[in-house]
Formats: C-alpha cells, structure tokens, sequence
C-alpha cells in the first residue's frame, strides 16, 4: 500500500492538474485513465510510475531493470462515447482474462467507487494519523498533514479519496443504469485493438499529409489543402478520421483547424 501512496502523491506533487479516473491493476500491466491538460503529462507520469515501480522492485526483490522492455501505449480520448467505451473496456479487464465473471469481484480496480452510496464508511484521514503510525503504516518519510488520502478498516486507501468517480458518473449522465449498459456491451476486442494496437502503428505526419493531399485532390478536382473551405474541410474529417490510423492532434495540425471543432464534428 506505502507504494501506491508514495506514487498518488509524487504524480499529485509534480503535477497539480493530474487526476485519476479510473484503473485496473493486472498482474503484467495496468490500465489508466487520467485527466491533463496536455498529452506530455500523460508520457512524464507514465515514465514516473515506472521509475518508482522499478525501484520498489529492486529494492524488495533484487530485480535489474525489472520495466526495461515494457511498452507503453497513450491513446486521447476526444469524444464521451469514446470514454465510455474505454472506461468499459478497463474495467472488464479481469473479465476478459478470465480472473473473474463480474468486475466487481475484482478487488484491483476502481470500480468500487462508481455509483457507490457507501463511500468513506468508517475510513481513517492519513493526515490524521500520528507521525509513528504513519512511519509504520505508510513506510514513508513524505510530509503527509495535508494529504487528502483515507484508510479503510482494512488497511487499503480509499479509491474515492483519489479516484475521481464524479468524472465518470458525469460521463453516463449519473445513471447507474447507463453505466451497467455500456459494461455489458463493450466489444473487448476491438477497443484492446485501438488502446493497445492501433497507437503503436499510428501513421507520421509526412505520410498523412500525403495522404489528405492525394484525397483532397481526387475529391475537389485538384485542389489542395490550403485552397479549401471551412466548410470542404468539415465534410472530410469523417472519411478521412476513421479509414486512417490518425488523431484529432494531427487532423488540426494538417488542415489547420482547431482540435475542438475537430471534436465535436466527430462526435456527431
């Protein structure tokens, strides 16, 4: 547990904006949600986790470089139907693998705190403790009088004290209902396609530029990017979105557009 906690309060310490929203902890891999401001604090943080990780690691079994042939894929999540798939997706991790029949009955997750009534039940604020017990319960030195962690009666942290639940409930509209509904339909496949595969053979810029020149062309009689309209460019952003491995950050980049006008045609 002194784990975890010495990484919720570095990634909150080296960056303020950062929060979590939902995660599933296998026994080879994670899965994430995280909110940022920019896809550089999704790379720093991976690149943390594995720096604490790998030194727990070391110091606990004596491995070297436990983490160095590990991959890390980081997919942007543009729209909220996206999200809910992804959510999903996360939480039916142990599902998929066959650990468990139901996402609740796996205790690795932050599932637990998602239209929960039950939150903070006889929980015990780590700033409330004395310094000897957090010494020998945490194992750690940090200056910890403001941290917003809580100890359930069992010993573990509270998800809801770090997990931003009201993030997820927004995202289905604070239906339980809904919630359930997107758990029990999610392709698993195909969304460990596009959060694992696809990202790694994401297409560069020199290519997909190529590739809206020579569509824009055929399309508009030789025209190109920059002889187009607002309103010629809103009508390509589909076809040329979901039939290439590209993203909202390089669609805006090539046609010059803003990202959120990007968003919210494709959303649509």
């Amino acid at each position: 547990m002194y784990v975890i906690i010495n990484m919720i309060l570095s990634f909150q310490k080296v960056f303020k904006q950062l929060l979590i929203v939902v995660f599933t902890i296998m026994s080879n891999h994670i899965h994430e949600i995280i909110a940022c401001r920019e896809a550089s604090q999704a790379d720093k943080t991976i690149k943390l986790f594995k720096k604490m990780l790998s030194l727990y690691l070391k110091k606990k079994y004596g491995l070297t470089k436990p983490l160095h042939r590990t991959n890390d894929c980081i997919s942007l999540i543009d729209t909220v139907r996206y999200m809910k798939n992804c959510i999903a997706y996360i939480l039916r991790n142990a599902v998929c693998a066959r650990i468990c029949v139901k996402p609740e009955e796996y205790r690795w997750t932050s599932y637990a705190c998602y239209f929960s009534c039950c939150r903070n039940n006889n929980a015990t604020s780590v700033a409330s403790l004395t310094f000897s017990q957090k010494r020998k319960m945490l194992k750690t030195g940090l200056d910890l009088n403001r941290c917003p962690l809580q100890i359930s009666e069992d010993g573990l942290i509270t998800l809801d004290s770090f997990v931003r639940y009201d993030i997820v409930e927004r995202a289905y509209r604070h239906s339980g209902k809904s919630f359930l509904y997107y758990l029990g339909c999610c392709n698993d496949a195909k969304m460990e396609y596009e959060l694992t595969c696809q990202p790694l053979m994401r297409i560069n810029d020199n290519d997909m530029q190529e590739t809206v020149t020579k569509y824009v062309a055929h399309r508009f009689r030789d025209k190109s990017i920059s002889e187009l309209t607002s309103a010629e460019k809103c009508t390509i952003l589909k076809p040329l979105f979901f039939n290439n491995k590209t993203s909202i950050p390089q669609l805006s980049r090539i046609l010059g557009m803003p990202r959120e006008l990007i968003r919210r045609i494709l959303s649509t």
